[in-house]
């Protein structure tokens, strides 16, 4: 039901409704959901459609020659079915009921494609390789695009964020959608010459959890605590604002031996004046914070006289990149994990006292610039005697050297939180039927790879619950990125892709696109998506059932042990060694995790790794490390994937 059908319910009397309606503007019925002028419908699928119309009334819907009525409820409510319909159009869609007719134009019928993940998702199409040449082409009225804008909610919505809208193919609507989605769709349409509607729901930085609903991650387990205090923030923001400030102060006493900074006063050892201009961290004339990925401690100091010091206020501080943990006197205000949201966070009187107060910042970032962003004019301290307290100079900095994994982070969070990004961008679109998905996202869960087999899957689940039971998936396995191996060993970005290859191992209807060579090991975001996307369209069509051919990578499905050798049975022929006279990146690993190169030679369909001396190998790896170089291909240069295999 919509916010616009509960007011009617609860404001108006029967009697009264219609003129009331038509006084408020409310002349004709309204359609709820992604339908809307311009859209496409999947051909193929019966479509449930609902909105909103006079109480009480008939209506009635058309389009295409296919006719279908509903009632509405005493709100205003209406629901009905649409029946499969053929690809075409473009159509109009009309609905009726008492109070008069809407309409809505230029819709089409044809194959939806929800393109969902992190930034290389969201990567629009002027940042891609020769973004000119694509942008010129792209006119194409057969093909719709939604970009589906980036908000959050506690709980699930049922209607689209403000703003959503389709829009046909056109140089000045293609700049900024996704490469990745658009370069795939406009493939897949040319290719099955049916109207394409493309649906871009991605945001860069967030972690798995965030697409996920609250059902899903109690099926998971292991979730408890961060859907306790999702439940409580939804009811009581600054009681659970004080019980997650207390799990992350548990945390970091037994991470970093019973440190306690934030109750400090922000001086003495280690502590440095930063620079007046609030800048990348990186920028400040300090060799150890070139390059610095990881924690910097903040403080600043102030004076309150009594009066103020009995009044409430806010606090200001402008951007951080990207997560702070914030306190004053000792007392914990609240944590945000974002590069493009202001922090402002309440202060109780409580939190206060007259003379020297002290604000404690605890600040992580994980990739490119990080710090206080300020700008500096805007930090500061506003009291409810609308005194206010510039704070935006004279701040310190202390360098934490280790970065500790494992520290809790706000569940309510958009990016790092927990179905918060699922619960207003993809949960309003339950019950609209799909023809396929693309996922590419994994970055941000390369700390905690062993988990993300179980929820890539559960994702999928929920996938097919809300979009169509058969519902064709592409998972983008991770390019190369970060550090190249120069021993054998662990890779949490290797843990991420071998767990997208199970998931599309272990389900018919799930491919995966192998783009391990269309990486770059200083660049998180590589340009070629061009590449992604002609991985992807292929392996697409093979899951949709529309081409023959290998839908979850090449990679053996044994390792059988020899004497001094192990062999592996590949799934097809026609492969190629690249710049060498044999397959390299292979290991063989013991049951204690000790990993070593091996050599391997290819004969055909049969590759053969030597067994290291002194060693009993459980597993075989290929192509393992954050940026390995690997050179095995077929003869239609897709490399073989990575993997991780055990010995028989």
């Amino acid at each position: 039901m919509t916010v616009k059908s509960r007011i009617i319910g609860v404001l108006l009397g029967s009697a009264a409704i219609l003129p009331w309606l038509q006084l408020q503007g409310f002349s004709e019925p309204v359609l709820d959901g992604p339908v809307m002028d311009a859209a496409v419908i999947q051909r193929d699928s019966p479509i449930t459609l609902h909105g909103s119309a006079a109480p009480d009334s008939q209506v009635s819907l058309k389009i295409a020659g296919v006719d279908a009525t509903a009632r509405a409820d005493a709100a205003g409510a209406w629901q009905t079915v649409l029946p499969a319909m053929p690809a075409g159009g473009p159509y109009t869609l009309s609905i009726k009921d008492s109070s008069g007719t809407s309409t809505y134009q230029d819709i089409l019928i044809g194959d939806v494609i929800l393109c969902s993940g992190q930034s290389n998702m969201e990567f629009p199409v002027y940042r891609a390789l020769n973004p000119d040449r694509v942008i010129e082409a792209a006119v194409n009225p057969n093909l719709r695009l939604m970009t589906i804008p980036q908000v959050t909610s506690i709980t699930p919505l049922s209607t689209l964020p403000e703003g959503t809208v389709w829009e046909a193919t056109t140089p000045e609507t293609v700049r900024d959608f996704s490469a990745v989605c658009y370069l795939s769709g406009n493939a897949l349409q040319q290719d099955r010459n049916v109207p394409v509607g493309l649906i871009d729901a991605s945001w860069g930085g967030s972690q798995i959890e965030a697409w996920l609903s609250a059902d899903d991650l109690e099926h998971v387990g292991g979730f408890s605590a961060q859907l306790h205090q999702l439940s409580l923030y939804a009811s009581d923001k600054h009681a659970a604002m004080m019980a997650y400030g207390e799990e992350w102060e548990r945390w970091w006493r037994a991470a970093y031996e019973g440190d306690t900074t934030w109750t400090g006063s922000g001086e003495g050892a280690g502590w440095k004046p930063a620079p007046a201009e609030m800048d990348d961290w990186q920028t400040y004339d300090d060799p150890d914070l070139k390059d610095h990925l990881g924690r910097v401690w903040f403080s600043k100091s102030f004076t309150l006289s009594k009066a103020q010091a009995r009044k409430e206020g806010a606090l200001s501080l402008g951007l951080f990149d990207d997560t702070d943990a914030t306190w004053i006197n000792g007392h914990f205000l609240g944590s945000t994990s974002s590069w493009t949201d202001n922090r402002t966070y309440d202060v109780p009187a409580k939190f206060l006292k007259a003379g020297k107060n002290t604000i404690i910042v605890n600040v992580r970032n994980t990739y490119g610039p990080g710090g206080m962003m300020g700008p500096a004019d805007i930090v500061g301290l506003q009291l409810d005697s609308g005194d206010t307290l510039p704070l935006g100079m004279d701040w310190s900095y202390k360098l934490v050297s280790e970065d500790k994994p494992g520290g809790p982070q706000p569940p309510w969070e958009s990016v790092s939180g927990y179905t918060t990004i699922h619960n207003a961008m993809t949960a309003p679109l339950a019950g609209y039927p799909m023809s396929g998905a693309i996922w590419y996202q994994g970055e941000s869960n390369t700390d905690r790879g062993g988990q993300y087999q179980t929820l890539l899957t559960q994702l999928i689940t929920r996938w097919r619950q809300d979009y169509g039971a058969e519902l064709p998936v592409v998972v983008v396995q991770l390019p190369g990125y970060g550090a190249m191996p120069d021993k054998a060993g662990p890779s949490g970005w290797s843990d991420v892709r071998e767990a997208e290859r199970q998931v599309a191992l272990d389900d018919a209807l799930t491919g995966l696109a192998v783009t391990i060579d269309a990486g770059d090991r200083t660049d998180i975001h590589p340009p070629n998506k061009q590449l992604v996307a002609e991985r992807v369209t292929d392996v697409l069509n093979v899951v949709s059932g529309e081409e023959p051919g290998v839908a979850d990578g090449i990679a053996p499905s044994s390792a059988t042990r020899g004497q001094v050798t192990i062999t592996l049975e590949m799934p097809t022929g026609g492969l190629k060694v690249i710049g060498s006279d044999r397959p390299i990146a292979f290991q063989a690993c013991d049951a204690s995790a000790n990993c070593e190169w091996t050599a391997a030679s290819l004969n055909g369909k049969t590759i053969t790794i030597a067994i290291p001396a002194n060693m009993e190998p459980v597993e075989v790896r290929y192509c393992w490390g954050d940026a390995p170089i690997c050179n095995l291909f077929s003869d239609e240069d897709v490399p073989v994937a990575p993997f991780s295999l055990a010995v028989d």
